[in-house]
């Protein structure tokens, strides 16, 4: 853990903010220090969304980052602040260009209701 999803309306597509954007949040999420390499996960996924009045040109980025329970109230803040710095500072060119929504939420998931099989921290760094 932790885990983001980045849900995009498809009219930016091929904006290149978007396309680097995955990358972005990796480095953002390792920037904070509290996430270990082997846990992350992040998807990418295009939606077909009505945003706002409708307008086509409205564009719209949801990014979520699950992560696990246990770190105190100030840790997961000074964490979320850092992702929403980082990746709003990534998509401001893009928001000069046109509307834009972009939404950031973090959110902790209970320990007892997390299950994995992960043998990941094997093979990284050995591939």
């Amino acid at each position: 853990m932790p885990h983001a999803w980045i849900e995009y309306s498809k009219n930016i597509a091929e904006e290149p903010e978007l396309k680097t954007f995955r990358e972005g949040v990796r480095d953002a999420m390792l920037e904070t220090g509290i996430f270990p390499v082997a846990g992350l996960r992040i998807r990418l996924q295009e939606v077909d969304c009505l945003v706002g009045d409708g307008n086509a040109d409205n564009a719209y980025i949801h990014l979520k980052i699950r992560i696990g329970e246990g770190r105190s109230a100030d840790v997961k803040q000074n964490a979320a602040d850092l992702i929403f710095t980082r990746t709003s500072t990534h998509l401001k060119p893009l928001a000069d260009r046109g509307p834009l929504a972009y939404a950031f939420e973090m959110q902790e998931i209970p320990s007892a209701y997390s299950y994995k099989m992960n043998n990941l921290r094997e093979y990284i760094g050995k591939i």
